[in-house]
């Protein structure tokens, strides 16, 4: 029958190969790429929703009364969103792809050096370590002992000098078309009020309705990054309030400026 190995021996196992990889640590590490992912999805849904609810509330009022008004802030909002979709999703695509590559031949670079240059290489991790306060007698034993683990030295050397992962996991795939969906989610969320009512109450309806939404992501992002939910909420609250404004600035100042007039109702 097989001895249960307990914690303390896990952890003593640990303690006498210092450079195995821990699966807490590598499970704790893949927790927070997936949490990160945030990120973009926060990003996406706020952006659409800024870019559409300044877009159609700066349509809205300068075309107050004219005849086409309602038409012309529900094709500028649904052109607006579907053009940023394309925008953000493929920026978001072609920035992954530029990252990737750029990683992928720093590592390949750092992987032939370590090959011919293992000296040099040496040398620099040592001086990467006495940088950080061990001493160079203790640096240099520290360095030699992870030569001998030829992952772990090369992980250590693209952390440490190039700070960059050894299996970088960027895929501009996923990148792009998670950009590309969020922002369409939060471009549609504004033009809903538009396409059931009209008027002013619309525009109310957009912009409560938007508010509404706007503290829903700050909350999140809050709960995921551990952030107090109010300051979350608050904060993305302040930038849509902002956009808004922004938004009704323009459509007062705009069609004065370039006397812009659409004909009225």
């Amino acid at each position: 029958m097989a001895e249960a190995t307990s914690p303390q021996t896990k952890r003593g196992a640990a303690l006498h190969n210092p450079f195995a990889a821990g699966s807490d640590s590598e499970s704790e590490r893949e927790a927070l790429a997936r949490r990160s992912g945030i990120r973009e999805v926060v990003f996406g849904v706020q952006d659409g929703l800024l870019t559409t609810m300044g877009l159609t509330t700066g349509v809205a009022t300068a075309t107050a009364g004219a005849a086409v008004a309602h038409t012309t802030i529900l094709i500028a909002g649904l052109a607006g969103a579907l053009a940023g979709m394309v925008s953000m999703g493929t920026g978001a695509y072609l920035a992954g792809c530029a990252e990737r590559d750029l990683k992928r031949a720093a590592i390949h670079k750092e992987r032939g050096e370590l090959e011919s240059q293992p000296l040099a290489e040496h040398e620099e991790m040592v001086g990467i370590l006495t940088d950080r306060g061990v001493p160079a007698a203790t640096a240099e034993e520290l360095s030699r002992s992870l030569a001998q683990y030829p992952q772990l030295w090369e992980e250590t050397h693209l952390e440490k000098e190039l700070g960059i992962s050894s299996n970088p996991h960027e895929s501009p795939v996923r990148d792009g078309l998670v950009m590309a969906l969020t922002f369409l989610i939060g471009a549609v969320i504004p033009i809903v009020p538009y396409i059931v009512t009209s008027g002013l109450d619309a525009v109310v309806g957009s912009l409560l309705l938007s508010a509404v939404v706007l503290v829903g992501v700050g909350v999140g992002k809050a709960a995921v990054i551990g952030q107090k939910l109010a300051l979350g909420g608050t904060q993305v609250l302040g930038v849509g309030t902002a956009a808004a404004l922004a938004g009704y600035v323009l459509g007062v100042l705009l069609p004065h400026v370039f006397g812009l007039r659409l004909p009225p109702a």
